[in-house]
This record gives structure tokens, C-alpha cells and sequence, in this order.
């Protein structure tokens, strides 16, 4: 585990392996503790797993942090540890930071992978879901990490570890990082990108795939739909996310 220092905060974050850097951000609430499962890939690649301000390890009393902010954060990690270029990995809501990031550093990323990404919520039932979790978080914060913790594992040691991380993060940030996943605007934005694009989602969570028309003017793109798997990719369907990335990402 590492840390620095940025705007009178301290970001913590784990760095492991050796080779081409990953770097991972994590969706509301979580923190890097969602990427468990990626740690295998240490063996190949270099992995950056931050937690964002305000989650995990990376304490914060504010009451807000932006989207804009986090862009930041990551621009700082990565000048931190001086690297020219990473491949940037956003899950779910982690995927809007991944591309503000993209838009704004272009040169910083030698390729985009979104795992369950959007680039604007246009799903109504994905909006649903993000309405239910901004409820939850202002009303009933410990109970809606129990339930995410539970949906994302698949034996009581991860869960339990999960949740311990997630009860950790300041549930008025969490809520405002659901809240501008929301209403992120990013389709011309990610449309400008010319570095290589990777989207993976999982088959059986339609609610989820269908913002992939988001991507259709992107390229050049290339998309995985993992057969049988829900939105939880990074933790239930890990070894298929490991072998995507093994296949794609060549040191």
C-alpha cells in the first residue's frame, strides 16, 4: 500500500508487479478492494489500484468531491509514479472517470477499457438503480454496502472484506459520485477518442448492455459480452475479465 498527499488529502492506493501499468478505479462506494480478484495479473502487468477520496483508505471529511477532482487525483497518481502511459480500467460508474480522464489526457492512455461502462445514463432502469442507491446511501448507508457487498461476492471472507471497506467511505461523497454518474454527458467526448477502446459487459444484465449504443460512433472499439454473466464482472466473473485482459493488453 501507498500514499500521497494531494490537496491536503492522502490518497491511498496499492502497486503491484511488474510491466505494462493498469490502472483500475473503482464505482461508488467501493474502493479498490473491488479489484481483488485482478491481483493474479500482477504476475504479468504493473497494477494501480486507488481508492478515491473519500473511500476506502483515502479519508475525506468533505461533503463533495467532483468527477473533475478525480480526473485529477488519477493525473496525480500516475505523474507520482512517473508513467508516460497506462491502460485505464473503469467499472461501472468508474468508467465516467476513466473517460473524463481519456478526454482530457488522451496522451496518458494508451488504451480505454470500460467494464459495464457508459458514457450518459439513458436505460431507464439505470437510472432507477442510480435514484434507488442515492436513497439508500442518505438514509441507510451500512445497509446498502451489505447489499452490495453481497451481490459482488461469492463466499462470506470476500464479502466480509468488502464490506468493512465500503463502510469506510463518507456516504455524502459516495452519494454525489452516484449523482454525477447520473447526469454525465460524455457520448462526444468518448466519440473523439482515438486510442483503442475496449468494452466488456456481461450477458445476462440488459439493463446494463443497452447503453452500449453510446459507443456505436467509437473507433476503433472492440466489444466482449461474457456468456452467462451479470454486471458484476471484476468479482464474480473474474477469470474471464483476467483472461480478456491477458488476451489484450500485450507487454
Amino acid at each position: 500500500m501507498k500514499s500521497l498527499l494531494f490537496r491536503s488529502r492522502t490518497l491511498v492506493f496499492d502497486d503491484m508487479g511488474e510491466g505494462i501499468p493498469l490502472l483500475f478505479i473503482h464505482p461508488p462506494g467501493m474502493g479498490r478492494v473491488t479489484f481483488k480478484k485482478q491481483h493474479v495479473l500482477a504476475k504479468h502487468f504493473r497494477l494501480i489500484l486507488p481508492d478515491l477520496s473519500g473511500h476506502g483508505d483515502s479519508i475525506s471529511e468533505e461533503r463533495f468531491i467532483s468527477v473533475d477532482t478525480y480526473v485529477e487525483e488519477m493525473k496525480e497518481i500516475i505523474d507520482y509514479l512517473e508513467l508516460s502511459t497506462c491502460v485505464l480500467i473503469g467499472y461501472s460508474a468508474g468508467g465516467v472517470i476513466a473517460q473524463k480522464f481519456a478526454s482530457l489526457y488522451q496522451n496518458r492512455v494508451s488504451t480505454l477499457i470500460l467494464i459495464g461502462g457508459y458514457s450518459e445514463v439513458t436505460d431507464p432502469r439505470l437510472k432507477v438503480m442510480h435514484l434507488m442507491g442515492m436513497k439508500m446511501v442518505r438514509r441507510h448507508p451500512d445497509r446498502l454496502a451489505a447489499i452490495i457487498s453481497k451481490v459482488h461476492t461469492t463466499n462470506k471472507a470476500d464479502r466480509e472484506e468488502l464490506l468493512h471497506h465500503m463502510k469506510k467511505t463518507n456516504p455524502e461523497i459516495w452519494y454525489h459520485y452516484y449523482k454525477q454518474s447520473l447526469y454525465y454527458r460524455g457520448v462526444e467526448e468518448v466519440e473523439k477518442l482515438s486510442i483503442p477502446i475496449l468494452l466488456v459487459y456481461g450477458e445476462k444484465s440488459d439493463w446494463i448492455n443497452n447503453q452500449l449504443k453510446c459507443y456505436n460512433n467509437c473507433f476503433p472499439k472492440k466489444v466482449y459480452m461474457i456468456p452467462g454473466a451479470t454486471h458484476q464482472i471484476p468479482t464474480r466473473y473474474h477469470d474471464a475479465l483476467n483472461n480478456i485482459l491477458l488476451g489484450e493488453i500485450r507487454n
